[in-house]
């Protein structure tokens, strides 16, 4: 069944797609998301254009093996999960602008880098889960830090990425001395030390043992599909994802992104190829494979995501939220949030 949706996702890419042709007969593609999972949208892309993509799992750190191997290097596109994973290949000097009207079309300015080094292709917001059976309809960021959830969070470390941007975007929003205050009630609130995974948050809040958590979507809808097993689909089933905003705002988000290499060697095909990637049917394909957002509004997402629900992303730059990561980082150690 698998492969049967594959082939009919292509098919409705290249009757979607007015691709140009490309001069370059292939690309390399470096991606720190597993092959299988870029696979599909690149085989659409060839297909398409007839330009083969090399794909090249770099499983150890791209800044790393980019700088080794400075402008012998044959990547074309960089592709990696997290906010501070692309702005970091990019404060590297790691990239190039990408010159391109459809990008700046098809992507919110918000979800592409300073003078256009990168884009996000899909997005994963971070937000509140709840039971299922909770009256909790809405919530801001904010009341996280409110007195009523006194003992009934659960969340994993706060110096785990996903939670250091969340900081980081709080911090952006409202500065060192709010954020630190917000910091200190969001660790009155915990029901228990920080433990575990977004899974693991979910799986304690199916079982009562807090009332709400922040998790990822991703971590939701990937428990949906039951890639983990029945046990952890049945308590994902009993848990929603709550619309959580920023007050007067929009939900943090996370994202997959891409930029084209510094010294890429087709640097025309990488740039086809991110235009391709953000079309309405390679959208469709390239999120389903995560269970994320795509970020054209007009593309379709997977069943399980759309049941999670819609979150309208802060209109927060990326790159706003990655310089504050430093201070983020300080601001938790100083709350000593996950003694």
């Amino acid at each position: 069944m698998a492969t049967a949706r594959t082939a009919i996702g292509l098919l409705a890419v290249l009757a979607a797609c007015a691709c140009t042709p490309v001069r370059a007969d292939e690309l390399t593609l470096y991606s720190t998301r597993e092959a299988n999972l870029v696979e599909p949208a690149a085989a659409a892309f060839t297909a398409a254009t007839g330009t083969k993509v090399n794909t090249v799992f770099v499983e150890d750190s791209l800044v790393k093996r980019l700088t080794a191997e400075g402008d012998t290097s044959l990547a074309d596109v960089l592709l990696t999960i997290g906010l501070d994973k692309t702005t970091q290949l990019a404060a590297r000097g790691l990239t190039q602008a990408i010159v391109s009207p459809a990008l700046d079309q098809a992507v919110p300015a918000n979800l592409r880098g300073n003078n256009n080094q990168w884009i996000a292709l899909t997005i994963r917001p971070r937000v509140v889960f709840a039971r299922k059976d909770s009256p909790l309809a809405t919530i801001t960021y904010e009341e996280l830090a409110d007195p009523t959830w006194r003992g009934k969070l659960c969340m994993r470390p706060a110096a785990h990425q996903n939670n250091v941007a969340l900081v980081a975007a709080y911090l952006a929003h409202h500065g060192a001395d709010a954020t630190q205050s917000w910091l200190a009630g969001l660790k009155a609130n915990l029901a228990h030390k920080p433990v575990g995974k977004d899974n693991d948050v979910i799986r304690e809040i199916a079982e009562g043992r807090c009332d709400i958590g922040i998790g990822n979507t991703v971590a939701l809808a990937q428990l949906r599909d039951g890639r983990e097993g029945n046990d952890w689909r049945a308590w994902a089933d009993a848990v929603k994802a709550v619309p959580t905003a920023f007050a007067g705002g929009g939900s943090h988000v996370n994202l997959t992104g891409a930029a084209i290499a510094r010294h890429a060697p087709h640097p025309a095909a990488a740039r086809a190829f991110l235009e391709f990637l953000v079309t309405p049917g390679a959208q469709t394909i390239f999120s389903a494979a995560e269970l994320e957002y795509p970020v054209l509004a007009t593309a379709k997402r997977s069943a399980i995501v759309e049941g999670i629900g819609s979150f309208r992303a802060d209109a927060l730059s990326i790159d706003e939220v990655a310089a504050q990561q430093a201070a983020a980082i300080a601001l938790i150690r100083k709350a000593g949030f996950d003694e």
